[in-house]
């Protein structure tokens, strides 16, 4: 036994002293008891000791344990992967007796195809993995982890070593603390001919209009050949090159300039002559070119061009796209400074959209403005959204404000055809996620009920009030899909008979139709005019195309409420929460009004109150605490807010910027003098300072360098800039930069997914608000295509680190090992489990006060008593046996006697040995008389 921790065996010395000073000072406690309840709790006390030391048992290790682990990434070629898995078995076949074998694969993570275990066969390799990236470290770190106990150690690495995530020299490190050897075997070795790659397209990070510039193209080609280049700026082709490849790393140099501002995307497309694989022959960068603010318009209708002319008017650069043409990447909305949602709704866009957008905001500062109509905030259908998240204002108003009593009822289709997933989730589950949203923007007055429409109707939730929302929305979740399809009529007149029991002033029923398959049409429309009638209102949503949408519109026109067409299930959570807040009444306020100002609103700088026309109709919302009120309407509902998202600034606009709402605000003299102030007063700003980033991917990671230079053009020592990171999932993270040099800074940050990563740097600006300057880097592929050469130096290097060495033959797998260490039992759980059982020993000695005197007497007596009688007894069956013996040596000689029964002999023994001395056995005493017979 050895203790990890030695010292604490010092203890005893005071534990002594402390033990022996009391023995003489407590009094009161007899002297064996006192003694006992010592010893007790030095044995208690010594347990612990012992337990804080660290013991451990140590055994030496018998056999080995290998554990292979072995490359399933896209760089690895099925005959490699098929010669790495004939090693694996070959060596497996020929295990010891005491020794094991296991099997990890990896590519982007790592499983345990095989625990380690005895000699056995093993099949073909079926654990899949994702190949997009190869990270060997995690594949060490857990082989390391699924050793047993008592064997040796080894791990040997089938790969070809072109690591695209962690770091497997550290992972190495570690396992050389823990004695196992990592051996390795090399794939990929035959190098692929004719093979060419985009390295990287290195691209200026930000320069001026029509100044000049190079974009330097690195392309690794394993042979000497003719390749084609084609370079495109933001998706139009602008040169075409025909070059020559040298064998190697090459350099291609194209020159550009730009004369519009913005944010630009380059792309370089590879054709060589022998390549045999496209997918890493394509490289992408960025080029961020200032210039005067540029806006994007983005609004339901294009026609209307009021808001767009008037932003020109005032200088402001502004382009104009519709819900056909909503931006799809993130460098595409890098090129604007601000985006305006000018009365377009929700539907429009996918969640995807939403999250780039949100990501630009919050974490490349870039601005944004809702505008309102019957296309915005509520009555758009952005309840919930991810562009509700970046508002000044909360949309979820009906929690805050009162509004007539509403019943609404849900009836959502449920056939088979609802059970199809899409994205992942099945259309019934997301049918029943719009109706949860829906509960959740009442008030707990109003009241909800939702059904499931097949072969037959049934109520999940039942009407009732939502003074429970949980408990409700835990019945709506078990919406599920049944068979047969969805029956109109029948399900019109369920409708009709819960609702017609309903007291509410607002009773509305909305009804999810498939667009291909709505049978029993006859009679629907008359039921929809009859509910119509006695005011009971019906919106339709049509959830795919087909060739009863014209009929579903009609039923909505009859009914008196809306009609939607939902060509995705994702859009509806969007659409039922804008249908029942329209229908509710609870979403915009209509009537004319003048909005009263805030004095100091930096967007009313030079605009009289005096001279502002009323606007005739605004969206109901909200303030959230930290937003600031520029405009309020004559109820005191916030009219224009604006509060900082992130790095951006967000602007909400209840009312109107069309000849609808602000009919009298489209002719008026600071109708554009109004807009632009707003414009310009959530445009991103540069910063102060010039920030010099330059990035690239290196390994699975992004390497940010960042040289800082105060307006003089002095390098700045210190900085309080931050640098945000947006990666393609929409996600963020701040990066801390590290100085090396005076205006100098690293950083790094993992890059292993493919996409754009948008690199910010925001500094705070005086008046309060941010300043940023955005750069970024595009993954066309993912690190691991550009392998196609085995990286031994990184495999040699990991095997030296822990005395292992290249294996030429499966045999060298279960060779014994240099260091074969030994297994380690930890046993202070012993003394801690020995001290638990002392422990009330200690109390009850200490505490309650035995006889012990007496209890030993007598308990001493008991076994006296005991001893005795098994000695008489034992004297007994003795002298019976001398008469035996006696009698058979009587019928030697010829007498004829009966022998004496036992029972008649009892009495004369007992009397014999009674008169016996004092010290003489009564079987002495007999022979002793029966040879004075004989003489």
């Amino acid at each position: 036994m050895r203790f990890t921790d030695p010292l604490y065996l010092l203890l005893f010395l005071p534990l002594i002293g402390g033990l022996a000073y009391s023995y003489k000072h407590i009094h009161g406690m007899a002297k064996g008891r006192k003694a006992i309840a010592f010893a007790i709790r030095f044995f208690l006390i010594g347990c612990l000791i012992f337990a804080l030391a660290g013991p451990e048992s140590r055994r030496p290790n018998e056999g080995v344990a290998t554990i292979f682990v072995l490359d399933l990434s896209d760089s690895i070629s099925e005959a490699d992967r098929k010669q790495a898995e004939d090693f694996i078995r070959e060596a497996t076949g020929k295990l010891g007796p005491k020794d094991q074998s296991g099997v990890v694969a990896f590519g982007k993570d790592a499983v345990i195809e095989a625990a380690p275990g005895g000699k056995r066969n093993l099949g073909r390799i079926l654990s899949v993995v994702e190949g997009s990236a190869s990270d060997l470290a995690s594949a060490i770190r857990l082989a390391s982890a699924a050793f047993p106990e008592g064997k040796s150690r080894r791990i040997v690495v089938l790969s070809d070593g072109n690591e695209t995530a962690g770091d497997a020299i550290e992972a190495a490190q570690v396992a050389a603390t823990d004695w196992i050897e990592i051996d390795h075997v090399p794939l990929g070795l035959q190098e692929r001919k004719g093979e060419a790659s985009v390295v990287a397209l290195e691209a200026p990070t930000e320069m001026r209009t029509d100044q000049p510039f190079d974009l330097r193209l690195i392309v690794d080609s394993t042979q000497e050949q003719t390749a084609q280049i084609d370079v495109d700026r933001d998706g139009v082709l602008f040169k075409k090159l025909n070059v020559r490849l040298n064998s190697g790393r090459n350099s291609i140099v194209v020159t550009d300039g730009l004369k519009e501002a913005g944010f630009h995307r380059y792309r370089a497309t590879l054709k060589a002559q022998g390549d045999l694989d496209s997918r890493n022959n394509v490289g992408l960068g960025f080029v961020a070119v200032r210039g005067k603010p540029r806006l994007l318009v983005l609004q339901e209708d294009i026609r209307d061009q009021t808001l767009v002319n008037a932003l020109a008017k005032n200088g402001i650069a502004t382009d104009l796209a519709g819900p056909s043409t909503i931006p799809t990447k993130a460098e595409e909305l890098q090129v604007y400074d601000a985006i305006v949602f000018n009365d377009i709704n929700a539907a429009n866009f996918t969640d995807q959209q939403m999250k780039l957008v949100q990501a630009a905001v919050r974490d490349s500062g870039v601005g944004f403005a809702m505008i309102g109509g019957e296309n915005s905030f509520l009555p758009g259908g952005y309840y919930g959204s991810r562009i509700a998240e970046v508002l000044p204002v909360d949309l979820n108003i009906r929690q805050r404000k009162t509004f007539p009593s509403t019943s609404i009822a849900i009836m959502a289709d449920a056939s088979g055809s609802m059970g199809m997933p899409e994205d992942g989730v099945t259309k019934i589950r997301l049918a029943a996620k719009a109706a949860e949203e829906t509960v959740k923007m009442m008030s707990p007055m109003d009241r909800v009920g939702v059904a499931g429409s097949t072969d037959g109707i049934e109520f999940v939730a039942p009407m009732q009030k939502l003074e429970n929302k949980g408990a409700v929305i835990s019945q709506i979740r078990k919406l599920s899909v049944g068979g047969g399809g969805i029956y109109i009529q029948p399900s019109m007149l369920k409708a009709e008979e819960v609702l017609m029991k309903e007291n509410s002033k607002v009773r509305h029923f909305i009804l999810l139709a498939d667009g291909a398959d709505s049978d029993s049409q006859e009679g629907a429309i008359m039921t929809a005019l009859r509910m119509r009638a006695n005011k009971i209102t019906t919106t339709v949503v049509a959830i795919g195309d087909g060739k009863d949408i014209a009929f579903l519109k009609k039923l909505a026109a009859a009914g008196g409420g809306r009609y939607y067409l939902a060509k995705k299930a994702s859009q509806l959570p969007a659409i039922f929460t804008q249908d029942a807040a329209v229908m509710s009444r609870s979403a915009i306020e209509e009537g004319a009004f003048i909005p009263k100002m805030s004095s100091g609103e930096e967007i009313l700088r030079g605009i009289s109150s005096t001279g502002v026309p009323p606007l005739f109709a605004y969206c109901l919302v909200d303030t959230r605490p930290l937003s600031s009120v520029g405009m309020r309407t004559k109820k005191d509902d916030a009219l224009l807010a604006k509060w900082q998202y992130g790095l951006g600034t967000s602007l909400a606009f209840m009312s109107d910027a069309q000849p609808r709402w602000a009919s009298q605000w489209v002719p008026w003299s600071g109708f554009g003098t109004f807009w632009s102030q707003a414009a310009r007063s959530i445009s991103r700003r540069s910063t102060l300072n010039n920030y010099q980033v330059a990035v690239r991917n290196e390994g699975g990671k992004g390497k940010i360098d960042v040289k800082a230079f105060d307006r003089l053009g002095n390098p700045m020592t210190a900085t309080n800039a931050t640098v945000r990171v947006a990666s393609p999932d929409g996600s963020f993270k701040e990066i801390n930069l590290e100085q090396q040099a005076p205006g100098a800074y690293e950083g790094s940050f993992d890059s292993g997914e493919i996409g754009t990563y948008i690199v910010t740097v925001a500094e705070p600006d005086p008046k309060g608000g941010v300043r940023t300057s955005a750069t970024g880097f595009s993954l066309p592929y993912p690190p691991e295509y550009r392998s196609y050469r085995s990286n031994r130096p990184l495999l040699d290097r990991v095997s030296k680190l822990t005395s292992g060495k290249e294996l030429k033959s499966p045999e060298e797998s279960f060779r014994s090992i240099g260091k074969p260490g030994a297994s380690i039992t930890e046993l202070w759980p012993f003394f801690i489990f020995l001290a638990a059982l002392l422990l009330p020993l200690d109390v009850g000695v200490r505490r309650i006060a035995l006889p012990l005197g007496e209890i030993l007497a007598k308990a001493w007596t008991w076994i006296k008593s005991k001893r005795g009688q098994k000695a008489v007894a034992s004297q007994q069956v003795v002298v019976g046996r001398l008469h035996q013996a006696k009698k058979r040596a009587q019928t030697g000689t010829g007498e004829a006697q009966e022998a004496p029964k036992v029972s008649e002999e009892r009495e004369p023994v007992a009397t014999k040995i009674a008169s016996t001395k004092p010290g003489v056995s009564a079987a002495s005493s007999l022979l002793e008389a029966k040879r004075k017979k004989k003489e």
